[in-house]
């Protein structure tokens, strides 16, 4: 047998003003994000390069 489908989500308020940034209609983040990934040079690309020596 077939669930029947969930109520709909409420109306949209026409009244309510529609912010600018989009990121307004998100609710705020609980914690703090991550530090960014540290982007790789072409001095050192990162990562194992395996059984090369290293440079004297």
């Amino acid at each position: 047998m077939v669930e029947p489908l969930p109520d709909p989500p409420p109306m949209i308020d026409p009244d309510e003003p529609v912010p600018d940034d989009p990121g307004e209609l998100l609710p705020d983040a609980p914690e703090e994000l991550p530090p960014p990934p540290i982007e790789a040079t072409p001095d050192d690309p990162g990562g194992d390069p395996g059984a090369v020596p290293e440079p004297a």
